[in-house]
């Protein structure tokens, strides 16, 4: 009897590890995805304080954003912090919601990366505005708080029409 003992007692102890760990994540993620909302409740309440105390605020913070346009990349927290300063300065829209779809969150240790569809919805002078980018964001988690230490924001291809593509085949078909 003593011998069948041990090896349950090993398994119910590793089973009750695995069960503690699989909890700490999923409270990491939420306390990660509070970030977010903290970001984005700050952002629309125009609370310039509150929404710059979700970054790292050090030299290797980085942004970079990706769109039609071209790229630009901020480095450091003087370029990000201005950048964000600034964006909130002029933020004057009304009803503004974020959310976020298709998130894919991964938290090791005291870091994590997420990526989701970012998606903004708000009026401007009566007007309906917003955007939907790929967001990609890396967290370090400092004295306990989650923090954002890099973001990356793309805009969304636009999708190829089928004139597009009868033109792909044509230019195809002229270059063989």
């Amino acid at each position: 009897m003593r011998k069948y003992l041990w090896p349950l007692f090993a398994l119910s102890l590793l089973a009750g590890t695995s069960c503690q760990q699989k909890i700490g994540i999923e409270k990491e993620k939420e306390a990660i995805l509070a970030v977010f909302q903290e970001e984005v409740a700050a952002i629309r309440a125009g609370d310039m304080e509150r929404a710059l105390a979700v970054h790292v605020q050090d030299s290797m913070e980085t942004r970079l954003e990706l769109g039609i346009y071209g790229y630009h990349t901020y480095k450091g927290w003087d370029e990000v912090g201005s950048l964000l300063e600034d964006a909130l300065e002029g933020w004057q829209v009304e009803d503004a919601v974020n959310w976020k779809e298709n998130v894919i969150l991964k938290v090791t240790g005291n870091t994590a990366w997420l990526t989701c569809d970012n998606i903004w919805e708000w009026s401007f002078e009566g007007e309906p505005g917003g955007y939907n980018n790929i967001q990609i964001t890396f967290l370090e988690k400092i004295k306990g708080e989650w923090k954002i230490s890099f973001s990356a924001y793309y805009t969304k291809p636009v999708p190829v029409t089928e004139f597009d593509k009868a033109i792909d085949i044509e230019f195809e078909e002229a270059i063989d």
